[in-house]
C-alpha cells in the first residue's frame, strides 16, 4: 500500500469508544494514533488525507500542535470521509443530506445534565433533532424548529462558565450559520423575529467566546451582528447584551469606544436590570483605563446603587439570575478599575469581595484572584498574592486573557522579592501557563 494511496476507514471504526472519546474532547492526536492502529495509516496517509504537511502530522500526534482552527478541522473531518455523528462530536455541522442516525433525543433532560457533560450532550442530540423537526414540519421553520433551538441557545450559554471556549465556539458558530440557512429558506414574519433573536443570542455568545479565544476582531464582529439582529427584531435586552459584549471586544484597544458601547447599552435595557449594574460597571473599567478618575467613581457608584435595588432573584436570559452573583460581578469590575488607576487598598477590598464569582464563573473568579494578588504584591505581602496567582492558575479558563494579568503579577513580584520561594514558584506556574501548546 502506497503513502500516497487513499485511507480506507472501515465504518464501525467511527462508533468505537475510544474514537469517540477523542472526538469528543477534540483531541486529533489519539485520533490520528487510532487511524494508525486500525486503519493502517502513515503519517505520510494522514497527511495527503488532510491536507496537511507530514511533519504537522506528526507534531499533533506528539501533542506539540493542537487543532483548534475550523477551517482545519472541516478539511481533515472531510478528508477522513467523516459521518455526520461524527462530525457533530467533533463540534461541526452535518453534512446537508439527511441525517440518517435516528438515536434518543435526550434534549428534554438539559436541565438535569451537569456542565461537564453539557456539550457532548448538546453536540449528539441537539442539531439532529432540529433536523427531525425541521423535515416533519409543513414549511422550512416550524415551532418545534425554534423550541429545539431555544433547548440549544440555553444550553451553550449554561456550558459557557464551565466548558473550554475551544470546545463551545464551533458548536455555537455551527448553530448560527444554521440559523442564517433557515432565515434564507421559507418562514412566516414571526418565525423570521424569532430566528433573528435566536442568531442574535448565537452571536453575543460567540463574540464572548471569539474574546476569550483571544480574538477581539471576530469578538467585535460577532458583537455588532448580534446586535443588528436584535435591533430588528426589537429585543432591547438582547441590543444591552450585544453592548456589553463590543464594550468588552473593545476595551483593550479602544476605551472610549467600550465606554460608548456601555452607555448605549444602558439606553437599552431597564434600570433595575442585573444588566444594567454590569453596563454601569463596564463604562467604570473604561474610564480607569481612560484615567478619568471622575466618571469612572460615578460609574461605579451608579453599578453599586443599581445593585442595591435589585431584588434577591430576578429573570434573566435564560433562566434567573440572583442579586448575589450581581455584586460580586460588580465588585471584580469594581476591583480591575482600581488596579488600573494603582490604588491597591481600593483594590484589595473590591477583589475579595469579588472571590465570591467563581461560584458562577471559575474564569472572573480566577480574574478576581490575580487582581488581588497584584493588589497585595503591591502592599507588601507577596507570599499572599503568590498563593492568590497560584489559585487563578488552578482555575484558569481563558489562557490568553489571564496571561496578561499574570505576566503583570510575575513582573511585580520577581521586581521586589526575586528569592522568596513562593515567588519562584508562582513563576515557575506562570511560565507553564505561557508555554501551552501552539494552537493551529
Amino acid at each position: 500500500m502506497g503513502a500516497l494511496d487513499p485511507i480506507r476507514i472501515d465504518p464501525a471504526f467511527w462508533v468505537r469508544a475510544e474514537v469517540a472519546d477523542a472526538l469528543d474532547r477534540r483531541d486529533l492526536a489519539v485520533l490520528f494514533r487510532l487511524l494508525r492502529r486500525y486503519a493502517g495509516a502513515s503519517q505520510h496517509r494522514i497527511g495527503t488525507a488532510v491536507g496537511l504537511q507530514q511533519g504537522t502530522v506528526s507534531a499533533v500526534m506528539r501533542g506539540d500542535r493542537v487543532v483548534t482552527s475550523i477551517e482545519v478541522l472541516e478539511r481533515i473531518a472531510d478528508g477522513l470521509g467523516m459521518p455526520d455523528g461524527a462530525r457533530l462530536r467533533l463540534g461541526l455541522a452535518p453534512k446537508e443530506e439527511h441525517m440518517r442516525r435516528r438515536t434518543a433525543l435526550g434534549i428534554g433532560l438539559a436541565a438535569a445534565i451537569s456542565p461537564s457533560t453539557l456539550t457532548t450532550v448538546l453536540r449528539e442530540s441537539a442539531a439532529e433533532a432540529v433536523e427531525l423537526t425541521r423535515h416533519r414540519g409543513a414549511s422550512a421553520v416550524g415551532a418545534g424548529t425554534l423550541d429545539h433551538l431555544s433547548t440549544v441557545v440555553a444550553g451553550i450559554d449554561r456550558a459557557y462558565p464551565w466548558q473550554p471556549a475551544t470546545e463551545l465556539f464551533p458548536l455555537a458558530r455551527a448553530y448560527r450559520l444554521y440559523v442564517e440557512r433557515l432565515l434564507d429558506g421559507r418562514h412566516t414574519l414571526a418565525e423570521a423575529r424569532e430566528l433573528y433573536v435566536h442568531g442574535a443570542y448565537l452571536s453575543h455568545l460567540l463574540s464572548d467566546l471569539a474574546y476569550n479565544l483571544g480574538s477581539t476582531v471576530a469578538a467585535r464582529a460577532y458583537a455588532i451582528d448580534s446586535h443588528q439582529l436584535a435591533d430588528q427584531a426589537g429585543h432591547g435586552e438582547l441590543c444591552a447584551w450585544a453592548a456589553d459584549s463590543l464594550a468588552v471586544a473593545a476595551m483593550q484597544t479602544d476605551p472610549g469606544e467600550a465606554a460608548g458601547a456601555a452607555i448605549k447599552g444602558l439606553r437599552r435595557v431597564p434600570r433595575r436590570h442585573p444588566l444594567a449594574a454590569r453596563l454601569h460597571a463596564r463604562a467604570a473599567e473604561a474610564h480607569a483605563r481612560l484615567g478619568d478618575l471622575p466618571a469612572c467613581t460615578g460609574a461605579l457608584a451608579k453599578a453599586h446603587s443599581t445593585c442595591g435595588r435589585l431584588p434577591a432573584e430576578m429573570p434573566s436570559r435564560f433562566g434567573t439570575d440572583t442579586a448575589e452573583h450581581t455584586v460580586h460581578s460588580v465588585a471584580t469590575y469594581a476591583a480591575g478599575c482600581h488596579v488600573a488607576l494603582q490604588d491597591w487598598k481600593a483594590a484589595e477590598r473590591d477583589a475579595r469581595t469579588g472571590l465570591g464569582v467563581a461560584r458562577w464563573s471559575p474564569g472572573r473568579g480566577a480574574r478576581a484572584h490575580l487582581d488581588l494578588a497584584l493588589a497585595l504584591a503591591n502592599l507588601g505581602s507577596p507570599e499572599e498574592a503568590a498563593g492568590h496567582g497560584n489559585q487563578a492558575i488552578t482555575l484558569h479558563r481563558e489562557t490568553w486573557l489571564l496571561g496578561q494579568r499574570a505576566a503583570k503579577l510575575n513582573t511585580a513580584l520577581l521586581a521586589r522579592y526575586p528569592k522568596l520561594p513562593a515567588v519562584q514558584e508562582f513563576h515557575h506556574r506562570y511560565r507553564q501557563l505561557t508555554t501551552q501548546p501552539t494552537p493551529t
